[in-house]
C-alpha cells in the first residue's frame, strides 16, 4: 500500500492570496488534490497545511490526516519532513505531491503507482521535464525527513539516479498554478 503526502502549506506569495482555496471545477484546489489521492487508493493520506482554519476546513469530511506546518516560511523541505514523519512506521512507500497541479488526477496517480517497484523512486516526466508527484520507497524516508529550506524531493531523486523510474505524461498534466493568471490559462487547456 502506497501512502500519500500532499503538500499544501505554501504561503502563496506569488499568488497573492490563499491559493489552496482557489476553486477548480467547483472545489478548492487542495480538496481536489486530496480527493485524487484518495480516489487513487493511496492510504493513508497525510495533508500538510498552514495554520489557517479555512484551509483545514476545506478538507472536512475527507479521510485524511492533517498536519500543520507552523512555519511554512522554512520551505517545502520542512513540509516534506513533516508529512513523511506523520506516516505510519510500516508505510512501504509514499507518493509526495502538491496541491496546485489540477490535471494530476486519480488516473495519473494510479499510473504512477502501477510503475512503482520496491526500492525505487517513480517520477513523472512531462515532455522534457520531470516533476511532481513522485513516489519514494521507504528506504529514502530518512533523506526526505532530513530535507530543509526550499529543497524538495527532486534533490533526493537526483542523488539516486540509478533508483529513478520515469513515467511519461503529456506536458499539460504537469502544469501548475503559481499566479492568478495561471488559473485562467489552465482552464483553457
Amino acid at each position: 500500500m502506497i501512502a500519500g503526502v500532499l503538500l499544501a502549506a505554501g504561503d502563496s506569495r506569488r499568488f497573492g492570496r490563499v491559493k489552496q482555496l482557489e476553486s477548480w471545477d467547483g472545489e478548492p484546489l487542495m480538496a481536489r488534490a486530496a480527493r485524487s489521492f484518495i480516489d487513487a487508493g493511496l492510504d493513508p493520506v497525510v495533508v500538510v497545511v498552514p495554520m489557517l482554519p479555512a484551509v483545514r476546513a476545506s478538507l472536512a469530511g475527507l479521510p485524511v490526516s492533517v498536519v500543520e506546518n507552523r512555519d511554512p516560511g522554512r520551505g517545502i523541505g520542512r513540509s516534506i519532513a513533516l508529512g513523511i514523519g506523520a506516516l505510519p512506521e510500516g508505510a512501504p512507500a509514499a507518493l509526495v505531491g502538491v496541491a496546485d497541479q489540477p490535471f494530476v488526477d486519480a488516473a495519473v496517480i494510479r499510473r504512477l503507482c502501477a510503475a512503482f517497484i520496491p526500492g525505487r523512486i517513480v517520477t513523472p516526466r512531462y515532455g522534457a521535464h520531470g516533476g511532481n508527484p513522485r513516489i519514494f520507497d521507504r528506504r529514502f524516508f530518512p533523506e526526505l525527513v532530513a530535507l530543509g529550506g526550499d529543497v524538495g524531493g527532486q534533490s533526493v531523486a537526483a542523488t539516486h539516479p540509478d533508483a529513478v523510474l520515469e513515467c511519461d505524461f503529456a506536458v499539460r498534466i504537469g502544469l501548475d498554478v503559481d499566479r492568478p493568471e495561471d488559473l485562467e490559462r489552465l482552464r483553457g487547456h
